[in-house]
């Protein structure tokens, strides 16, 4: 695959397409079909662009955190060339010289692997001996080796046959059969940090995962979405979910709820990039094949919520800290800052799993206070400097229902070569269906495969 993004050449008819979801990797398709000549619309049911890239402002109008998409590491080129075309400036996530930390049974630590973090657990002789590094090298990154040595990343290869012992497992289940120990195993999966997925998928990501090479969108990250959607010529008609879908031999037509009335779109053909977890609320005639029905039974969401609080000061740097931590509650704290937000910081609880579940019963002042406490534990004196707060929760967002997609084990193989592709006039898209799920990444490629695969249909 290329290392960046091809435009399209001209093959055939004109086509009428219609693009379901305005997330990036609808927008990406549409920009480069519409490059080519093909007249777009793109149907979306939320009031905005975006889809899980989604900056959350203050009353000002300034960034205050991403409830989506938080990051774009300097390791994903198309994402980073489709910012470049938009004429968008990065700046780091993480500021210089301050430091990250880690907060381990009740403890501040140093989130560095020469800090001595392996001394935040009761660990055996043996990995005491390696260090906190050691044990990263030795049951995770290593495995990094192995899977380039396959060649397989970016290729129809993927998922490699050769790897197929790292995808029986879930991550944790994997370090215990090799024989770490419970105390090494926390210390791993520190952060929201999605242990159910399996040592291979864990690996994928690592190949590409560049911690000081993360970068945040000037103005935030939604900024990419809504300058594709400025270029377009083409119709974005927001508020307008899609309720089902009906394919003939000569035409695809989208039946879709607008301004409280039912109407129905005809096009040559349909990009979906609706998440698989949404889709099962769609009706299709003919049905979905059985092979993708089976995917949207099995795929899973990742639960989060985010609760965003602007402080009138980023008082933590006196401590030289960034803001930054790792919790063992399946939680983050972040500080993104942009600098036109000038001496005022951002401290935000990014919580995964069951306690994310937790929080979406809370009410919102509950929620709030909830989550101003848990960064207090780390960051002690908080709630004095706090200005405004935001939150979201994606599960309870009826257009999302989860965070992302991901694949459990075995889950990898059983779906290779499905993800994807076309069944009739559709063509699937959406970081769902590509192998950078959860990352603007993935949802990008996967637009842009889509567009190419219906462009060339049309020749």
């Amino acid at each position: 695959m290329p290392t960046k993004p091809q435009r399209l050449r001209q093959t055939g008819r004109r086509q009428k397409v219609l693009i379901a979801g305005a997330g990036m990797s609808g927008l990406v398709a549409a920009l480069e079909l519409e490059h080519v000549g093909h007249e777009v619309t793109i149907i979306e049911a939320r009031d905005r662009v975006g889809g899980r890239v989604h900056t959350q402002r203050g009353s000002d109008g300034t960034p205050i955190a991403e409830a989506g998409a938080g990051r774009i590491p300097r390791s994903h080129p198309w994402a980073l060339d489709y910012i470049s075309r938009m004429g968008l400036v990065l700046h780091p996530l993480y500021p210089q010289k301050l430091t990250n930390l880690a907060f381990i049974d009740g403890r501040r630590w140093p989130l560095d692997p020469g800090a001595g973090l392996a001394e935040a657990v009761a660990l055996p002789a043996n990995e005491r001996a390696l260090g906190y590094a050691g044990i990263v090298k030795t049951y995770l990154l290593d495995n990094v080796d192995r899977l380039l040595a396959t060649g397989a990343i970016d290729t129809p290869a993927w998922p490699p046959e050769q790897l197929a012992d790292l995808d029986r497992l879930n991550v944790p289940d994997y370090l215990a059969e090799r024989g770490l120990s419970q105390a090494a195993i926390k210390l791993l999966t520190l952060g929201a940090f999605p242990t159910a997925i399996s040592p291979l998928m864990l690996t994928r990501v690592l190949v590409h995962y560049d911690r000081e090479g993360l970068s945040i969108i000037e103005g935030g990250n939604d900024s990419l979405p809504n300058a594709i959607a400025a270029r377009l010529r083409g119709d974005i008609l927001l508020g307008t979910p899609v309720l089902a879908v009906t394919q003939f031999a000569d035409r695809v037509e989208v039946t879709v709820i607008s301004d409280g009335r039912t109407m129905t779109i005809a096009a040559d053909a349909l990009i979906c990039t609706i998440p698989n977890s949404v889709l099962p609320t769609i009706t299709f005639e003919p049905l979905l094949s059985p092979a993708r029905r089976q995917i949207l039974a099995e795929m899973r969401y990742v639960n989060v919520a985010k609760v965003a609080f602007r402080m009138r000061s980023r008082f933590w740097e006196a401590e030289q800290l960034s803001g930054f931590a790792q919790l063992d509650t399946g939680a983050e704290i972040w500080s993104p800052q942009w600098p036109s937000n000038g001496h005022r910081g951002v401290l935000q609880l990014y919580q995964q799993g069951e306690r994310a579940v937790a929080m979406d019963a809370m009410s919102e002042p509950d929620r709030m206070r909830w989550a101003i406490e848990r960064i207090e534990e780390v960051f002690p004196g908080a709630e004095r400097h706090v200005e405004e707060c935001v939150s979201y929760s994606w599960q309870l967002d009826p257009w999302a229902r989860g965070a992302y997609g991901i694949p459990y084990p075995g889950d990898l193989f059983r779906w290779k070569g499905r993800l994807a592709g076309q069944e009739g006039r559709i063509h699937f898209a959406g970081e769902h269906t590509s192998e950078y799920p959860a990352w603007i990444e993935g949802a990008v490629r996967s637009g842009h495969r889509a567009a190419s695969d219906v462009n060339n249909a049309g020749g």
